[in-house]
């Protein structure tokens, strides 16, 4: 008897969030189902995976390999069920997306509702990520494109997507909050709030302060994973930001926020999609190529 992929998914699902209850309420079953789960696929592999004695997940050395070989299989299915409908012509099956957070939260929604009415047949996943993350996960071929917002690497194939700026933002009551423009000069000594490592808004910022005088005078109080999180952090007065003009117009037009133009300094990005030179696209890929760019 063959081992059941969705004891893998489970599996997976619970060494990812690691909590069997988590698992339970994402996959919408009951915790014991979960447990029960697990004991089938432990006892399918004739090992245990999960050391449950410290009343957290555990992954024991078995589980770590078995996790390695379990997404790797889980992601060799989604790539097979994206593949097959490029045998038959049809514009189906699975495709997989990747994008950072600018693309995947405030450029790509209207363009996977088009896609969507126009290939109703195609299933659509997408991750948000920082942009190296999308990047590896186009190399490791979990993803089939990917919206980055980093000049992609040689390596692989790319084409001009969509533009933005950045701005200041401020807590409302902040001495800048009043001003429309400042340049980063101005910035230094303020408490900033930083994206993580890996962000494609992090490395334009960086690389346009290092020609001002703020470069070593800003203190960062903080770094954090996403654009929304940055934005909440300096509602609540942590400190100053930059971030993406997509990402800060809503928020600031709903007086959560002051937005501020930057003078001086080249603040424009562009994003880019990216594919692998090495692999053709899916049907499912290429017609979502076409919509994002805008050809009929």
């Amino acid at each position: 008897m063959g081992l059941d992929i969705s004891l893998l998914e489970t599996f997976t699902l619970v060494a990812d969030l690691g909590s069997f209850s988590a698992a339970a309420r994402s996959l919408g079953i009951t915790q014991p189902a979960v447990s029960l789960q697990i004991k089938s696929l432990e006892k399918e592999v004739s090992a245990r995976l999960i050391d449950r004695s410290r009343g957290k997940v555990i992954l024991t050395p078995a589980g770590r390999t078995a996790y390695w070989h379990a997404k790797k299989i889980l992601s060799d299915r989604e790539l097979m069920l994206a593949d097959i409908p490029r045998s038959t012509g049809r514009v189906a099956g699975k495709l997989l997306l990747g994008a950072s957070t600018i693309p995947g939260e405030y450029l790509l929604p209207p363009v996977l509702s088009e896609f969507k009415a126009n290939y109703p047949e195609v299933s659509i996943a997408l991750e948000i990520r920082n942009s190296e993350q999308v990047l590896s996960m186009l190399g490791n071929e979990q993803i089939e494109l990917g919206f980055v917002g980093t000049t992609p690497p040689d390596n692989v194939s790319y084409q001009y997507f969509s533009e933005d700026c950045l701005v200041v933002i401020t807590p409302l009551h902040h001495p800048l909050s009043v001003k429309k423009k400042v340049s980063l000069d101005s910035l230094a000594g303020e408490r900033f709030v930083n994206r993580g490592e890996g962000s494609g808004t992090r490395k334009k910022f960086e690389l346009a302060l290092e020609q001002s005088d703020a470069s070593n005078s800003l203190e960062i109080v903080a770094e954090l994973g996403t654009t929304q999180s940055v934005i909440c952090a300096v509602q609540a007065g942590m400190g100053i930001s930059i971030v993406s003009r997509n990402a800060a117009e809503h928020p600031a037009r709903a007086g959560l926020i002051s937005m501020i133009e930057v003078t001086g300094a080249d603040l424009s990005r562009e994003f880019y999609v990216i594919s692998d030179k090495n692999r053709p696209l899916s049907m499912a890929a290429a017609a979502f190529l076409e919509t994002a760019s805008g050809e009929k």
